[in-house]
């Protein structure tokens, strides 16, 4: 009998026990849920806060493409898209060969579409010739390469655009759509084809020339996400 109320006695002090520390350890357990939430959700702002602040900028420094031609001529002014631009066609002045070459250039947007502003590049080539032909990418494309026909001389070349997009994605395979072509009277030449660099665009041309247009590089530029 004596020992019932020690029994008791522990019960109590038992329970007391637990109704004063559980919830205190909960609460830190909350507390490290809480904190560790908040660590989670600062984590996640700052991703964004730094993807916010990343711009699509295109670099100054060109890589140069040949697509062909002859052997002869001097060396041109280039005809070069301003900074910040790219190219989104181009236009020949032509007359018995290529003469002048230069760009449609559009500017490019810091969230990596295409501005409505529009700029002519320099011209590159020999001054001289008659008819203007153009040549055009169509929707937010933009100048990646060209094919056609070289010899002597550029016989015919049609630009091949590419969704802006695909190329800020840096696809190995990316879906292109053909201008219009621009040829020389009685065009002929071997089969001609340049492609910028994956990630890069048109931003310029450059030609050796003399009476006429000899031969005919591609300048490109790579566009970087940047801070």
């Amino acid at each position: 009998m004596r020992r019932i109320p020690l029994f008791f006695g522990l019960v109590l002090v038992s329970m007391f026990t637990f109704s004063t520390f559980t919830p205190a350890q909960d609460r830190d357990q909350y507390q490290d849920r809480d904190r560790d939430r908040d660590r989670d959700r600062d984590r996640d702002r700052d991703h964004d806060r730094d993807r916010d602040r990343r711009v699509i900028l295109v670099q100054r420094e060109p890589v140069m493409r040949d697509f062909g031609g002859g052997h002869g001529g001097r060396p041109s002014q280039d005809a070069q898209c301003d900074s910040g631009f790219v190219a989104v066609g181009f236009h020949v002045q032509t007359g018995e060969f290529y003469n002048t070459a230069w760009l449609e250039c559009a500017r490019l947007r810091p969230d990596g579409d295409l501005g409505d502003e529009h700029r002519m590049s320099g011209r590159t080539g020999s001054p001289g010739g008659r008819a203007v032909h153009d040549a055009y990418c169509s929707g937010n494309r933009v100048l990646r390469g060209l094919v056609g026909h070289a010899g002597g001389s550029i016989d015919d070349a049609s630009g091949e655009c590419t969704p802006i997009r695909v190329i800020l994605e840096r696809d190995d395979r990316p879906n292109t759509e053909l201008t219009e072509p621009v040829a020389r009277p009685g065009a002929g030449g071997r089969p001609a084809e340049v492609a910028c660099p994956i990630g890069f665009v048109v931003t310029g041309f450059r030609s050796m020339s003399g009476e006429y247009m000899d031969h005919l590089w591609l300048l490109c530029s790579e566009l970087r996400r940047d801070y």
